[in-house]
This record gives C-alpha cells, sequence and structure tokens, in this order.
C-alpha cells in the first residue's frame, strides 16, 4: 500500500508541474481540408449530447462548415445537415424555437440571414422564410423584453433594431431602438443588474462606441457620457465579463485605431471606470478580437486578444493576477509568436469535458485550428442553465460560487465580437477547492436558484424551477403550459398572490379578448373559444405586472 502511494504521490509531482500549453489537435479530430481565409466561429451543442458542436466559416463567403463533436474526433455533418453551399459572417447556436435543442442562426457573408432549427439528430430545418428573418441581420440575442422568449439583436441597415421572439418561431419587424453611425461589434450586457439586457457596440471607424440602457418599455437611452464608457475610436474587438468577481459586469474593447485597448471597471452604480492604465491592459491596436476566459482554472477571468500584426506581437493571453493587474503569457503557452495569430473569429469551449477552455480560432495565417488546452491546473465546475420562466438558454442570469466566503461570478452572456461565438455554458475555475460551499443562479424572470456542497470537477445543468425562491418583492414569475395550447393553459406564478390578481389576454396589436379574475397559484384556464395566432397573456396582481407570449392553436 505504501508503494503505491509513493508512486501516486510522484505521479501526481509530475502533472503539478508539467507546463500548461495551447496544442494545435485539429487535423488529428479530423478537422482540416478548408480553404480560404478564416472568418467567422461558433461553438454550440446541437443535439443534447452535452458536447459542444462547432461552426466555422472562411472570409471569402464560399466556405461554411459545420461538425459534430463525438469528444474523440469530430465529423463534418455539413451536407448531411443541410448546410452545404453556404458562407458565414456570424455563427449563433441558441435555442430561439421553443424545443430542448439549440438551433442555428448564420448571417452569410452575402448578406442573407438563416435560421436553422435542430433536429437533435445531427440535421436542421431551414425555416428562414416562415420565421420572417430572411432580410435581418442578427449578431446577437437575448430576452430584452424578458417574456422568456430569445430575441433577435439586428442590425437594421444604419440603425440597430430588435425583432422580438413570438413563441411560435416567427419574430416580428425590426424594432429601431437606435441609430447606428457604423458597426463592428455588439455585445450585450446588463450593467446595472436590473435584469433587462442592456447594449454596447463598437464602431468600424472613428465613431464614438455608445452604451444603451434598456428602460423596460421597449426603449433604450445612450447613457455612454454618464456611465463612463466613452471611446470616440474604432474598436474591432469587445468582450464583457466580471474580471474582479464583485457581481458587476465589466467592459474590453480591443482597439483598432487607437494606440490602446480599454478596460472599463463597473463601479456597482451605474458608472464605470478606466483602469486600463493600472491594470496593464491597454494592449496593442490593430486588435481583431478579444474574449474574456479562465483560461487557468484559478477563478479569475483573464483576456484573450488577437492581432494583425502576427510578426510582433501576434496573440496576446493577459493573466489575471487578482490584484487588479494583468500579466501576457501568451508565448509561454504557445499561442503567439511568428506566423500565428491575425484571427478573425474566436470562440471558447471545452470541447473534451476536461475541465479546461479550449480555443477555437480562425484566421489569416494559421486560417482553422482547435488549440487544446493541456496540463491546465486547478479544479472546475461547469453550469448548463436551462430557463422555464427565463429564455432557455438562461442568456443574462448571474451565477455565483461561494467558497470560504470567496465568490466567484459569471454571467451567462454571447460574445460580443462580430465573427466570435463562445458556447453558452458557465465555467468556473476552481484553483484547489474540491467542495463548493454554495451556488447561487439569479435569472432574469427574478428566480433564484440556490444549491450546496457541491464536489468539484463535473459538469452540472440547473433548471429554473429547482430550488426556486423569488429574488425580491418586485418579480412575477410566470410558467404558462402547454405552449403552443389547445384548449386549455396551465398558469403557475411565483409570486404572492392577492384578491386583485388578475390575468387578461390580449391580442398581439392590444386587443383584449378575454378576461378572469378567477385567479389561483395554480390556474387553467379555457381558451377554446381563442383563434389561433400568436396571443399575450397578461398578469396583475396589486402593482406588480408580467406579461408572457403564448401560440394557440387548436
Amino acid at each position: 500500500m505504501k508503494r503505491i502511494i509513493l508512486l501516486f504521490a510522484v505521479f501526481i509531482s509530475g502533472a503539478l508541474f508539467a507546463q500548461q500549453t495551447f496544442v494545435n489537435v485539429a487535423p488529428q479530430l479530423g478537422i482540416g481540408g478548408q480553404t480560404g481565409l478564416g472568418h467567422a466561429i461558433g461553438w454550440g451543442d446541437i443535439d443534447g449530447d452535452d458536447d459542444p458542436d462547432l461552426g466555422f466559416s472562411n472570409q471569402e463567403g464560399d466556405g461554411f462548415w459545420f461538425y459534430k463533436n463525438n469528444i474523440t474526433g469530430f465529423d463534418n455533418i455539413t451536407t448531411s445537415a443541410g448546410l452545404g453551399g453556404l458562407g458565414g459572417n456570424k455563427i449563433i447556436i441558441a435555442e430561439v424555437t421553443g424545443d430542448e435543442y439549440n438551433d442555428l442562426l448564420l448571417r452569410t457573408r452575402s448578406a442573407t440571414q438563416y435560421l436553422f432549427e435542430s433536429n437533435g439528430d445531427g440535421t436542421f430545418n431551414n425555416i428562414t422564410a416562415t420565421a420572417g428573418i430572411a432580410n435581418a441581420a442578427v449578431y446577437n440575442i437575448a430576452d430584452f423584453d424578458n417574456d422568456g422568449l430569445t430575441d433577435l439583436l439586428d442590425i437594421a441597415g444604419s440603425n440597430i433594431a430588435i425583432r422580438y421572439n413570438n413563441g411560435d418561431k416567427t419574430f416580428s419587424s425590426a424594432q429601431v431602438v437606435a441609430p447606428l453611425p457604423d458597426f463592428m461589434g455588439i455585445a450585450v450586457l446588463d450593467y446595472n443588474n436590473d435584469r433587462l439586457p442592456d447594449i454596447y457596440y463598437t464602431t468600424y471607424g472613428d465613431n464614438p462606441n455608445a452604451l444603451l440602457k434598456n428602460n423596460g418599455d421597449g426603449t433604450f437611452t445612450d447613457v455612454t457620457t454618464q456611465a463612463g464608457v466613452s471611446y470616440p475610436y474604432a474598436a474591432h474587438g469587445i468582450d464583457v465579463g466580471d474580471y474582479n468577481n464583485d457581481g458587476f459586469v465589466d467592459i474590453y474593447l480591443g482597439s483598432y485605431s487607437s494606440a490602446s485597448c480599454k478596460l472599463f471597471q463597473n463601479n456597482g452604480d451605474g458608472t464605470f471606470s478606466d483602469v486600463t492604465t493600472q491594470s496593464g491592459t491597454s494592449g496593442q491596436n490593430d486588435t481583431r478580437t478579444v474574449t474574456f476566459v479562465d483560461y487557468n482554472n484559478d477563478g479569475l477571468p483573464d483576456i484573450f486578444s488577437s492581432h494583425h500584426d502576427f510578426y510582433s506581437y501576434s496573440n496576446t493571453m493577459l493573466k489575471n493576477n487578482g490584484d487588479g493587474t494583468f500579466t501576457d503569457v501568451a508565448p509561454s503557452l504557445g499561442i503567439s509568436g511568428e506566423w500565428i495569430g491575425d484571427y478573425f473569429g474566436v470562440g471558447w469551449a471545452d470541447y473534451d469535458l476536461d475541465g479546461s477552455m479550449d480555443l477555437f480560432a480562425a484566421g489569416h495565417i494559421d486560417k482553422y485550428n482547435l488549440y487544446k488546452n493541456t496540463n491546465c491546473p486547478g479544479n472546475y465546475l461547469e453550469v448548463d442553465l436551462k430557463g422555464v420562466w427565463s429564455n432557455p438558454n438562461g442568456i443574462g442570469a448571474k451565477s455565483e460560487v461561494w467558497v470560504n466566503g470567496q465568490k466567484i461570478s459569471r454571467f451567462m452572456l454571447p460574445d460580443g465580437g462580430q465573427h466570435d461565438g463562445s458556447m453558452l455554458r458557465l465555467h468556473f475555475g476552481l484553483d484547489t477547492t474540491t467542495v463548493v460551499d454554495s451556488l447561487i443562479t439569479y435569472w432574469p424572470s427574478g428566480v433564484v436558484n440556490k444549491f450546496y456542497n457541491i464536489a468539484a470537477n463535473q459538469l452540472i445543468t440547473i433548471h429554473e424551477d429547482e430550488q426556486t425562491t423569488v429574488a425580491d418583492s418586485k418579480a412575477v414569475v410566470l410558467k404558462i403550459y402547454p405552449n403552443p395550447a389547445g384548449d386549455f393553459i396551465n398558469i403557475s406564478m411565483i409570486s404572492p398572490v392577492n384578491s386583485n390578481t388578475r390575468v387578461a389576454i390580449y391580442t398581439v396589436d392590444g386587443k383584449m379578448i378575454k378576461t378572469s379574475t378567477n385567479f389561483s397559484e395554480v390556474s387553467k384556464l379555457f381558451v377554446g373559444n381563442i383563434p389561433n395566432g400568436v396571443c399575450v397573456v397578461r398578469i396583475t396582481s396589486g402593482n406588480l405586472l408580467a406579461t408572457r407570449k403564448i401560440v394557440i392553436h387548436h
């Protein structure tokens, strides 16, 4: 027994001191043979097996490829999946059609928008025409009206617009929310923690970037100046994340025309501070992509950037030192150097489910690389969120891991870069921690999930209706099912119900078609006399209000 323990100790000692590096494993895993210059990428699980699948494209516009992940390798299913003959400028993998499988939103280089509904078996249905978005230009997603459905952020010519999800696999016409001087990247974030997705966009030229506050009534207000996030230069890279684990989303901008990138620290009061100089995050100019990622599992989000000057500094990995400063460690990780970099699209995912974040990069020098994160130190916890009252992927949710009184904070948010697409999954580096004291998730609906004593080094799935409480007294949390509905709908409500609680159903143009004050915490309502189509269910309880879209289909 002593000999076994000794050998085990030697093995562990060797593992602890092994050099962490990123190794390109694309060829050996079956990814290869692509032509043209690398452009956009997107990670996501399209068949419900927990393994991140992969789409990517070339800049020439005549190449888009989709690979199914089998852990030990990838299978090119582009043709068999019904995705052949396309290009790609933006790739988003998320659930937007009301089932259990993530769908594919593909914006092509030829300015055509597609929505492919996943069948869960590695094939897709092209529902673009019936969804009503063929003329859209989708570059991000979020549930902007908190009705539990994922909406589309559309670049509609010289405007930013939202196409609201109707809940029946169709989307509304573009609703303009702000003019757009020119466009490069666009991020969604809840900068003031009011559970409403806000918007920050960057520009291609030297027009100012802007932060747009969601007012909760379908309108947005430009709060750039008062929030302190002005940047009057081109920023080709943008990402948001909580780099200091204080529970508020910070912003990082990748410079194109200025001499400096920018790190804006969220002060938690609706304002930001420029901490670029003191944090050592000024980076380089001519930046292509930026992303927050905890590459070494120490619980601190780091910043990866790729630059056009691949001879000089190529890529950078700014390691978060935990004291408000960062240090570039990219060369020691094997992801920076001559003839490495100039990536136009990047995305992070734990493709082999070993607890370390891996990188797929598509660019103009080394084209298409899957960098496996090897010898990654530290333990981890990975979390999939499944919305019930909130949107299916939990976009906009915040999860906090607590260990020995210390908090690690993560937000479920898509990448903001023009061609970037990481997987919608939360990754917590835990360093040496083996058991998490608590995991708390704050959903956009107002629901809070709490779990305790969770073992490290696993992937867990959290459903919004598990271990549920209400976040605050203003939350009216609804579950309406089935949706689509036949002759009856069931309404479950997590909120104080009083004698003034009332349910009403409206057409989408605001005409009331049914009302009832006979409401209990679980209510069954007859809708058999309502014509087929999209309706809005509105619940009022005192001064509280919540709405949900439903589809009537007899």
